[in-house]
């Protein structure tokens, strides 16, 4: 049952909050510093009232929250490209180890919800501080995936990131300098979703084309926390899917 201090997502959308009250079937969200009231039934408690969110950037369930991030995330980034510069050929990601913590599924992350955040190191210097480029991947699906931004000449792109990212998880993918912001105005996110060693049900291969406000990435205000992040982020939601109730 929902009730006061549960971090909740939206059914039907991307973006959630914590519930500050519940009347009846309504309960209001605080979403960005306003209280929305939404039906009982159109949310999902991703995070219970009373757990203590340690950092960890693993999603949903308390176990897998509290695990944080491991070695295996901090992957390594893709060379940092002027925009002047020729292109350079994306660096691919390490063959994946052995999973030295478990796959933890949600029995609502069937329906895939991929979001893309710009974090940056210092948000009090926006004119000069550098962006961490993060990938949530909120579902029970393994993502290969690839981020395309434009190439020199017209109607060619480029690699700026590929790999693999696991269920419920938040992979960082390069670091970003203001240099490379001006070919961030148009992004591409390829990615074909999986699960390992077990059955599941076939998505078709994602392939979301954003066009992307430079200007936010120097507005203080267009940085804030969210469902995936304590830190003021900027979200760039990719791929979202409306969760489909099991049958009793």
């Amino acid at each position: 049952m929902t009730k006061p201090g549960d971090t909740v997502r939206y059914l039907n959308e991307v973006g959630g909050g914590v519930v500050t009250r519940v009347e009846g079937k309504i309960a209001y969200v605080n979403d960005d510093g306003f209280e929305r009231p939404v039906a009982l039934n159109e949310l999902v408690v991703v995070i219970p009232a009373g757990h203590a969110q340690t950092g960890a950037k693993l999603m949903f369930d308390q176990q897998a929250y509290d695990i944080g991030r491991t070695n295996k995330r901090n992957k390594p980034e893709a060379p940092k490209q002027a925009a002047s510069a020729a292109p350079q050929p994306p660096v691919a990601a390490p063959e994946p180890e052995p999973e030295d913590f478990p796959i933890e599924e949600t029995d609502y992350g069937d329906a895939m919800n991929v979001v893309m955040a710009f974090e940056p190191k210092d948000v009090r210097k926006l004119d000069t501080t550098t962006f961490n480029v993060a990938l949530v991947n909120d579902s029970n699906y393994f993502l290969s995936y690839q981020l395309l931004v434009t190439g020199k000449n017209p109607g060619e792109w480029s690699t700026m990131a590929r790999g693999e990212v696991a269920p419920n998880e938040i992979a960082d993918l390069r670091t970003l300098e203001h240099d490379d912001i001006p070919g961030m105005a148009r992004i591409v996110f390829q990615a074909i979703a999986y699960k390992k060693d077990k059955d599941f049900t076939v998505k078709e291969p994602l392939n979301a084309l954003r066009k992307l406000d430079l200007t936010k990435f120097f507005k203080f205000h267009c940085f804030r926390p969210g469902l995936y992040f304590e830190t003021p982020v900027l979200e760039v939601p990719l791929f979202s899917e409306a969760i489909r109730k099991k049958k009793k």
